[in-house]
């Protein structure tokens, strides 16, 4: 499989959110995951100078940015695996 450009490595522990949600997943199988940040209550504070705001802004829209990015992959894998595979 082919795997995405790491800058980075993290070790995480993953528990389904449902009974049975880690089935059909085989052990050592490699994911793309996505780490979110809400600055809704920082950027609605009151005297948040306005460098400040427009980072926390900044920070929020690279996270809906790579959440869509993320989401789009995931829609196009089965197409890419069945379809342009060259198979």
């Amino acid at each position: 499989a082919q795997q995405v450009v790491r800058p980075g490595t993290i070790t995480v522990f993953l528990e389904p959110l449902f009974q049975g949600g880690f089935e059909g997943v085989p052990p050592g199988s490699s994911c793309i995951a996505n780490a979110y940040t809400n600055n809704h209550d920082r950027l609605s504070e009151e005297g948040l100078s306005t460098s400040k705001w427009l980072f926390f802004h900044v920070i929020d829209t690279v996270g809906v940015v790579h959440a869509v990015i993320l989401r789009i992959q995931a829609l196009l894998l089965p197409v890419q695996t069945l379809v342009l595979s060259g198979h």
